[in-house]
């Protein structure tokens, strides 16, 4: 009689399967597939800045060097890791083609307090503890802080610099805190991340002047002779795509040569003497003058070697001529492409 032979012997694959089936069956839970790699390419883009926000911006969220399929991980097992080393051991250095240049720093967290050292690894991820991640982070950050002592200039910056990322999870089967059939997710690669910030242009200022009066009754266009009266006019705008920083406006005009700043008004006895306004868009700025010696107002005198803090006499030529300059610090929040005029009558000599 022959001998009966039994079923084949089951293979790899379908003894997974069936492990992974009784498992099921017992209540036993599969690992998500977290399926993660490095993004090519890798980039860090910190979007727009003013000049002056740059000095004073804190850490900014960046992604793009490392992610995950599944966003969720919250299902960790205590061989499971995820590890960032900054391996850039030259300065991390931005640049720009005009000449500019600025530092930057790294961070594993949003307030700096875990930053990134070359050759020491930062733990995002430490078995079952979430060390630097909060529960759902497919793409991980890293923070970037510009360091510059001065307002940089206009221009786009960029440089880039390498971080080795190595990671363990679980994409099995997991039961009593193991990964069962050792189907993991597990890699080290190097990511090369390039970072860019545009450093926008400062509020643009255009100057211009109207003659608005002269002492002859019958001229219907008055000139600019002396003893007449024209009224300056700064048009500030912004051109970027965000607003300007908060009461940090500030501009300068210089009193133009053959004239005196004229504080009772430019002879036509229409609006305030110092007028101000927005003229395209809401800008979102307040302006207030009261009089020469009001200290609380947005707009100061400069007399001499450009002392600030002169107080003329509205209407009082000696005092009037002693002015140099003035200054205007409209308050609030600049909108994006929006414009604001600031107006101030003057007399010829």
């Amino acid at each position: 009689m022959g001998i009966e032979h039994g079923p084949a012997m089951t293979s790899g694959r379908g003894l997974r399967g069936l492990v992974a089936a009784i498992l099921l069956y017992l209540g036993l839970a599969a690992a998500p597939a977290f399926a993660c790699d490095i993004a090519t390419p890798s980039t860090a883009n910190m979007g727009t800045l003013s000049p002056t926000a740059v000095t004073g911006a804190g850490f900014i969220a960046t992604t793009g060097s490392f992610k995950c399929a599944n966003a969720s991980i919250l299902s960790l097992l205590a061989a499971d890791y995820l590890r960032a080393t900054l391996i850039t051991t030259t300065p991390l250095t931005l640049t720009a083609p005009t000449g500019g240049s600025m530092g930057y720093s790294l961070s594993a967290t949003a307030d700096g307090t875990t930053p990134f050292v070359a050759n020491t690894p930062r733990s995002y991820v430490e078995g079952t503890t979430l060390s630097l991640l909060s529960n759902s982070k497919a793409a991980v950050p890293i923070y970037i802080k510009l360091i510059s002592a001065a307002a940089p200039p206009a221009g786009i910056y960029a440089g880039n610099f390498q971080v080795r990322w190595t990671w363990k999870f679980c994409n099995g089967i997991a039961a009593l805190g193991l990964c069962l059939l050792a189907d993991n997710d597990q890699d080290s690669k190097t990511a090369t991340v390039n970072v860019t910030v545009t450093v926008a242009k400062n509020a643009v200022v255009t100057v211009s002047q109207r003659t608005t009066w002269e002492a002859s009754v019958t001229t219907n266009n008055p000139k600019a002779i002396p003893g007449a009266k024209l009224r300056m006019t700064m048009q500030i705008l912004n051109p970027n795509p965000f607003a300007l920083d908060s009461n940090t406006l500030t501009f300068t005009l210089p009193t133009p040569a053959g004239l005196r700043i004229a504080l009772d008004g430019d002879g036509t006895n229409i609006g305030a003497v110092v007028q101000a306004g927005d003229t395209t868009g809401t800008t979102g700025l307040k302006f207030k003058y009261a009089s020469p010696s009001d200290p609380d107002d947005d707009v100061d005198f400069a007399s001499g070697n450009n002392v600030w803090g002169y107080k003329p006499v509205a209407g009082d030529s000696a005092t009037q001529g002693m002015v140099t300059a003035v200054q205007f610090n409209p308050k609030g929040v600049m909108a994006a492409g929006t414009a604001f005029t600031i107006s101030i009558p003057y007399s010829v000599k």
